[in-house]
């Protein structure tokens, strides 16, 4: 598996102006992942949306957070912030270097 692959794929759900791909994802998982280089873990990790299960693959944790955020419909940061560091809690503090 490429970590850049599941990173691409989750930056694309988050820092995206068009709407079209988070709602592709919405309505059909699988076809939204096609064509990304992936894991059968990563795969199903992305399909199901596991915040903690991306996060212990190493995902990157700020564009995981956006995707925590958008999943959860939390339009506020600072509200959702302590609610991703306590799931992620047990694989360690977010690292945020690029």
């Amino acid at each position: 598996m490429s970590l850049y692959q599941v990173d691409k794929a989750i930056k694309m759900l988050t820092h995206n102006l068009d709407p079209a791909p988070f709602q592709r994802y919405q309505q059909d998982r699988d076809g939204f992942l096609e064509g990304f280089d992936l894991t059968a873990d990563a795969r199903n990790a992305l399909r199901r949306a596991d915040i903690v299960q991306l996060y212990a693959m190493g995902a990157q944790p700020f564009i995981l957070q956006a995707l925590g955020m958008r999943l959860s419909n939390e339009p506020d940061i600072m509200a959702y912030f302590p609610k991703y560091i306590e799931i992620v809690a047990p694989y360690g503090h977010p690292n945020y270097e690029t």
